[in-house]
């Protein structure tokens, strides 16, 4: 008995620390920048300062630059990518302005939906699991 409940409770243990470790690499929730928009803490400071310090911006420019010196991506569409970062980075300069942290996470959103398109077109279907 005491063999069953053992084998059980590492089971059990081995599920849950599985489990823990999936989400914390976004893989349930199919995040990007390791940010979770599941639970729409809107306290979460650090979601705030990486929009509003520009950082998630510079991030997502820089990777876009990679991948046109790579050319995984041509120059017609890294310049339009780049036209929606920037129109993205005005909005964000006045919401942060403003101190809207709803607003801040919308943008936060669409800069993850710009790394997903960054990706798309640079390597298209092959890195869907």
């Amino acid at each position: 008995m005491r063999k069953l409940v053992s084998i059980v409770a590492l089971a059990a243990s081995g599920l849950i620390a599985g489990s823990a470790n999936a989400q914390s690499f976004g893989i349930y929730i199919g995040n990007d920048g390791g940010y979770n928009w599941q639970y729409h803490d809107y306290d979460d400071d650090g979601v705030v300062r990486s929009v509003c310090s520009g950082a998630r911006a510079h991030a997502l420019e820089a990777r876009l630059r990679h991948e046109v010196d790579e050319n995984e991506i041509d120059d017609d569409d890294a310049a339009r990518i780049h036209n929606v970062i920037d129109r993205l980075e005005g909005r964000q300069r006045h919401e942060c302005a403003e101190g809207d942290r709803r607003s801040i996470y919308e943008i936060a959103q669409r800069y993850n939906g710009i790394g997903q398109w960054i990706d798309r077109e640079a390597h298209g279907d092959e890195r869907r699991w």
